[in-house]
């Protein structure tokens, strides 16, 4: 069991002894007034049973809990945001004690945003008479989904499947009932619509701040929700200008529109230019008084937007798994037609470069380039990359994004294609029956050269095929693939991706035969 699943699964246990039950507004008054008599932290432990209570207790969800609900939330939020302001500025001090403060803070957001979802779920199917109120309680179980989102980010956790998916529920009933973009009061001086806030909870995954200090994790989700404001998301998509797309009925994080892209009536899409924009308008607001507030240097604020551009520049994090190897570099040879040289001669004919990785992972590499190097590939082009370590495949793969600054090394981001590529020779066919070119002499035959490619993935079995821009290779057409001593009969199936001077396919084999048996039958028919 997790700690995290250990905490909540204590704040669901019975509540402590002295606790008094909240059925009516009342008792909940008289209870709320007691409170000042507290400690701060006993105060707060105080509030997080109330609630605990009032998610354990089977009385019917109506206005007057929602009511009783009001006054534990607005009773404990002043000792909420004391703690929050303890932990950001004593967290690195604090061993233990933090620890425990940490959880305090997450067991009362994780009581509100339980309590607000069941009363969403009781509007939408069981009481009715809530439904007036179903524009409030969705927008601060929004609110509170996020928190939660946030302060696992502080513990070095990433949101789970559970909670994209109620995010994802919260916000499709919010468009559905046509409130998604009507702004209501979400504390005494902020409003904020159902939109803004899960659009925020979004960007805030983009970012990816698992890893970062508390104070600058608390100072990214602040900025996140004034730049959530110029980010509208549509059902429609536009190529031009979307860059990211989530599905409303899903469980999963955004995504870049060039990883996936689909369509459907549950997906959303959005741009962020104008998120860019509104980062550039914060860098110029940043002003003294905000600066003493945080108790942070300016230069140290105008730093974590540093990288935060550079995050929202690349679509979001680039690697999400975990890093493999270190210390380690790979040799790089660039473009279609180098590649091929590459392959089809041992020697090396064309530029090399040693590039440093950095963030190996599964999916993809970060090469970095601290000498000058001959070549700089651009976005899109195709890759071999050799580590030349002993059992390590050579590989191909293609430029995702480029960081070029000055005075700092170069950076790239590469996407796997696959391994252990070949070179093959492809013949067109007339007919689907007619005899391969290949049994015959090849002096006289046109051959286009291209690229065998396996999958990198082990568990997907399957194979693509790279061709040069330049050969008009179309779905659909039948050609004979020469590899090796093996002719292959092949039909195209689609094009998977192009870019420069390079197209990749996907293709069917439809027969297979051996050259050289394919030629003796040959001879014997001809005596």
């Amino acid at each position: 069991m997790s700690p995290v699943t250990k905490l909540l699964h204590k704040w669901l246990q019975i509540s402590r002894v002295n606790a008094t039950p909240f059925d009516t507004l009342r008792h909940t008054r008289n209870w709320i007034n007691q409170l000042q008599h507290q400690h701060e932290y006993e105060a707060h432990q105080r509030v997080v049973d109330a609630l605990n209570q009032f998610n354990l207790s089977r009385a019917p969800l109506d206005e007057t809990r929602l009511h009783i609900l009001h006054l534990l939330e607005h009773a404990g939020s002043p000792l909420q945001a004391s703690m929050v302001t303890q932990y950001l500025k004593n967290q690195s001090v604090f061993r233990y004690a933090g620890k425990s403060l940490w959880q305090e803070i997450f067991a009362f957001y994780w009581q509100l945003a339980l309590a607000y979802q069941s009363l969403v779920k009781a509007a939408t199917h069981t009481a009715p008479a809530l439904a007036q109120q179903l524009p409030l309680i969705t927008q601060r179980a929004l609110h509170y989904q996020g928190k939660l989102m946030q302060w696992r980010y502080m513990h070095y956790e990433s949101p789970t499947a559970d909670a994209w998916r109620n995010v994802h529920t919260l916000f499709n009933i919010a468009e559905s009932n046509g409130f998604a973009d009507t702004a209501l009061p979400l504390d005494t001086d902020r409003q904020a619509s159902c939109t803004q806030l899960y659009v925020g909870i979004q960007l805030l995954s983009l970012i990816n701040p698992v890893g970062l200090c508390p104070w600058k994790i608390e100072r990214t989700a602040h900025w996140v929700s004034d730049w959530s404001r110029v980010m509208h998301p549509s059902a429609y998509f536009d190529a031009h200008t979307h860059t990211h797309w989530l599905d409303l009925a899903g469980s999963e994080p955004p995504h870049r529109t060039t990883d996936r892209p689909v369509e459907g009536t549950c997906l959303r899409y959005w741009s962020l230019h104008d998120v860019l924009t509104a980062l550039e308008r914060t860098r110029g607001e940043l002003a003294q008084a905000d600066v003493h507030a945080m108790l942070k240097e300016v230069s140290e604020l105008h730093c974590l937007l540093d990288d935060i551009t550079v995050i929202l520049k690349r679509g979001g994090v680039q690697r999400q798994m975990p890093r493999h190897e270190q210390g380690l570099s790979a040799g790089l040879v660039c473009g279609y037609a180098n590649v091929l040289n590459k392959l089809d001669t041992p020697t090396p004919s064309a530029p090399q470069d040693r590039w440093v990785l950095q963030d190996e992972g599964d999916s993809g590499y970060g090469l970095t380039q601290y000498a000058v190097a001959a070549v700089i590939p651009a976005e899109g082009a195709l890759v071999h990359l050799s580590i030349g370590i002993k059992g390590h495949l050579a590989e191909l793969a293609v430029v995702r994004w480029i960081e070029q600054v000055e005075g700092h090394p170069i950076k790239l981001g590469v996407e796997k294609l696959g391994v252990s590529p070949r070179p093959v020779a492809l013949q067109a066919v007339q007919h689907l029956m007619s005899d391969s070119a290949f049994n015959h002499s090849l002096s006289d035959t046109p051959l286009a050269r291209c690229i065998f490619l396996s999958s990198a993935s082990e568990r997907r079995l399957s194979a693509t095929l790279l061709v040069s821009r330049d050969d008009i290779i179309l779905p659909t057409r039948v050609f004979d693939m020469l590899d090796g001593d093996y002719i292959y009969r092949i039909r195209i199936a689609r094009v998977v991706e192009h870019n420069g001077d390079w197209a990749r396919m996907k293709f069917d084999i439809l027969t297979r035969q051996h050259l050289r048996r394919a030629r003796q039958v040959d001879d014997q028919i001809a005596v």
